[in-house]
This record gives C-alpha cells, sequence and structure tokens, in this order.
C-alpha cells in the first residue's frame, strides 16, 4: 500500500470514530476499538517512511493521541464487562447475548460478552433509585379515592395482613396508572413509599436506558435482582413514564431497543413463574396508554384511569396548598374557585394556588403606605388608613415587614395568567381507552 492509500485510510477511519462517538444511543464501542487500532497501526506505518522531520513528528503527536484514544475505549469496555473483586457481589446472573447483529444503519453492534459477574457500578446505579419513606401520606392526596383504595389491597393489606391472602387469594403484582399529566401518579406512589416498610425503588426511563449497547438489558435484570433479593417482604418498582421504553414494536425501531424490551417483558413474566413471584409489585404510569406495546398492556392486571380532580377534590388541593397561609374565604368564595378551575389538573391548580400566595408579596413592592399591626409589624394599607406611614418597603426594617392576608382577587389574577393545560381532545383519547382497556380511578 502506498503512502496515499495509507493517508486517506487513516483520515476515513478517524471520521468513521468521530461519527461513531457523535450518536446519543446505540454506540457501538467495539467498532470504535477496532477502528481506532487499524487507524494508529496506519500512522505507525506513515511515521515510518517518512522523510521530512515535521511532518514525521507530526505523525508521532497524531500517534500519541490515538493512542489516548484507544486507552480510554479500553477502559469503558473494561469498566463495562470487569468482574467486581469484591466476593461479596461476586453472584452468577444470567448471561447476555454477545453474538453480532446487524443494526438499522447496516453497522455491527457488538455487546461486550457478559462475564457471569455483578458489576458493582450497574448495581450501585440500581441503589440509587430506592426512594426512602417520605412524609407524603395518602390523607395527603385529594380525591383517587378508587386508585388509592386498589393500591391498598395491592400492596398495603399483604404486607400488614398477609394470613388474608392464601390459596387462590393472590394480591395484584403488576399495575397501570395513567392520565393527563399533573393528576397524581407520581404523588400517588411517593405516597406508597410512606406506608410500607419495604423497599420501593422509583425508577425512570433515564435510569434504565443507556447507550451502550446491551447495557440497558443488564440494568434491568440488575434492578429486578436487586428487588428479589431484598429480605424485607415484598419490593415495589415504580417506573414513571413508562411509554418512553415500552412502545409499540415496529420493523423500524433499532435493534437494541427491541432487545430491552424483550429484556422487560421476561423479567414482568420472570416475576410471575419463579418461586419468589410474591416478593416483587411493579407499579407503573404514563401519559400515553395508547403508545404502549399491547403486549406489556396485557402484562398489566389492572390499568387505572387517574382522572382530572372533580370539584370537591379541587377545593380540597387548594386548602392543601394554602393550609400553612392562614386563608379566610367565605363559602361563595371557594364555590367561585371550584367553577373557575374546572377542567385544571392537580399541578395546574398548585401552580395557580402559587401565583395567588405570591399576590401580596408583589404588593409588598408597590406599597407607599403603612400600618402597624398589634404585633408590631408592618403591613400596606391605604392612604387614609389612621396612623399610615408614608415610606418605601426598601427604608423600612426587613424583620418589621409582614405581607397582608391573601384575598379572593389574588386568586382571580392568578387564574388569568395560569390556565388549563389538559386540553379536551386529550380527554376523548383517555376516555375512549378507558372503555377499552381501563378502568377509573
Amino acid at each position: 500500500m502506498d503512502e496515499k492509500s495509507m493517508f486517506l485510510e487513516v483520515k476515513a477511519c478517524l471520521e468513521a470514530v468521530l461519527q461513531e462517538g457523535k450518536k446519543a444511543s446505540n454506540v457501538d464501542i467495539q467498532l470504535m476499538l477496532e477502528t481506532s487500532q487499524r487507524c494508529q497501526s496506519r500512522i505507525q506505518q506513515l511515521a515510518a517512511v517518512e522523510k521530512n522531520s515535521q511532518h514525521k513528528a507530526l505523525f508521532e503527536q497524531l500517534q500519541a493521541n490515538v493512542q489516548s484514544h484507544v486507552s480510554i475505549l479500553l477502559a469503558k469496555i473494561d469498566q463495562l464487562d470487569k468482574p467486581p473483586s469484591d466476593p461479596s457481589t461476586d453472584q452468577q446472573v444470567p448471561s447476555v447475548a454477545s453474538s453480532p447483529h446487524k443494526s438499522s444503519n447496516g453497522i455491527e453492534d457488538r455487546v461486550p460478552e457478559s462475564t457471569g459477574k455483578k458489576d458493582p457500578q450497574r448495581r450501585a446505579a440500581i441503589e440509587e433509585t430506592i426512594v426512602k419513606k417520605g412524609g407524603l401520606t395518602f390523607q395527603d392526596i385529594a380525591g383517587l379515592h378508587d386508585a388509592k383504595e386498589t393500591l391498598t389491597e395491592a400492596i398495603i393489606m399483604p404486607l400488614q395482613f398477609p394470613q388474608l391472602f392464601t390459596g387462590c387469594i393472590k394480591p395484584w403484582k403488576r399495575i397501570l396508572l395513567y392520565g393527563p399529566p399533573g393528576t397524581g401518579k407520581s404523588r400517588v406512589a411517593e405516597a406508597i413509599s410512606a406506608e410500607i416498610n419495604s423497599t420501593f425503588y422509583c425508577v425512570s426511563s433515564s435510569d434504565l436506558v443507556s447507550s451502550w449497547v446491551g447495557e440497558s438489558e443488564k440494568l434491568i435484570k440488575e434492578l429486578f435482582q436487586h428487588a428479589n433479593s431484598q429480605p424485607e417482604g415484598r419490593s415495589v418498582i415504580f417506573i414513571d413514564e413508562i411509554d418512553s421504553i415500552c412502545r409499540q414494536r415496529s420493523l423500524r425501531e433499532e435493534e437494541h431497543t427491541r432487545r430491552m424490551k424483550t429484556e422487560l417483558l421476561k423479567q414482568m413474566e420472570g416475576a410471575d413463574n419463579s418461586s419468589s413471584s410474591e416478593k416483587i409489585f411493579l407499579l407503573c404510569a404514563t401519559n400515553c396508554p395508547w403508545e404502549l406495546d399491547s403486549a406489556f398492556l396485557r402484562r398489566f392486571q389492572k390499568r387505572i384511569y387517574i382522572p382530572l380532580p372533580d370539584r370537591d377534590a379541587r377545593i380540597s388541593l387548594i386548602k392543601i396548598h394554602t393550609r400553612d397561609n392562614n386563608l379566610q374565604l367565605t363559602d361563595k368564595e371557594w364555590c367561585y374557585l371550584a367553577d373557575s378551575t374546572d377542567g385544571y389538573s392537580g399541578s395546574d391548580i398548585a401552580n395557580m394556588t402559587l401565583g395567588a400566595l405570591f399576590g401580596p408579596i408583589r404588593d409588598l413592592r408597590m406599597a407607599q403606605y403603612w400600618c402597624q399591626t398589634a404585633e408590631g409589624h408592618l403591613t400596606p394599607c391605604t392612604p387614609d388608613t389612621p396612623g399610615a406611614l408614608n415610606s418605601r418597603m426598601i427604608d423600612l426594617p426587613p424583620d418589621k415587614i409582614r405581607p397582608r392576608q391573601v384575598q379572593i382577587g389574588d386568586f382571580i389574577k392568578s387564574l388569568q395568567t395560569h390556565r388549563r393545560t389538559v386540553t379536551e381532545g386529550d380527554l376523548v383519547k383517555f376516555k375512549e381507552f378507558t372503555e377499552d382497556f381501563g378502568e377509573n380511578g
């Protein structure tokens, strides 16, 4: 091979490695390593035959850079596959298929061969998803009575009264919560973690999806094996936005995505067929249930619709978000708020209420007259108030300033700027899906 051909091959290798490294997912690290090593070999040959000292120095510098890149790739592969030195984690796990395959872009993806050992970093990543017992309870969640009752039957009662579930009476193992955004699906899951003493895993798609081929399947395996190994009764796995990893399969999707879905389906089936099937409860949430693959949808024993809050729930939500602010409204004003927030989600109501609570704070900046309260504090007032002090907020002692009480006018102003975020078209889609596959919560 002449010098020109070797130079062109070096250029092609560098471009191929750069292009592969720019991928957001499905990165073929083995291809990058082999291409970099071939590039390094050609650079050595060019440097050996080069007579110009300046050109030779450039080739040697390029060779050092490529060698550094090769070292980084080898370290990454070693990080993914190297067995842990800690014997306590030296347990057998099912191996991942290591045969090469062709991806949709025609490049051969290679999954690093499994060593049959648990990776301590992978295990640490799963342990970071464990949620400690919090302060949120079912009583802090307005409405959703049927959903809370179903989850109590499925999770809380089997832990508190295991003697009731004998013979053919088995608690639910997999439940899907679906509904518009901001209706409390994640908060229900958070409340469960406070109601039980078992291990609670709160997982999102970012915790399970990796850009390295084969790593996503290993993370899913590690999650279920870790949950199955917990000594404290039944483990609860909550996967939020499940539609991001369980969308309907198609011929055009990449092979590593299909393998990840297959692995999750396998683990869900294994939770039924294994001898420790009672130890794992899977709770998932989604805003787009119609995008789920039918195989996943079938495996959820109950599919519960989390709707927008009803009239009583909307009043309860506003009271929950203002319970520390001594809100004083008449019954007529509460009815006005309940009617004005029709179609609002729980998140919409929280944002609207926060905007209303900021009303008195905004008035402090614009206030020019102040009166003294019985406690010695200064609060804004009108110019004709007896004893009114003409001053600006910045000129008063900060520890003496207190805002006025929140009024219905603050809510009216907030309603004008905080609109509902769920459309009627979305509600129609949820209604149709519930009639075909789900049940109301």
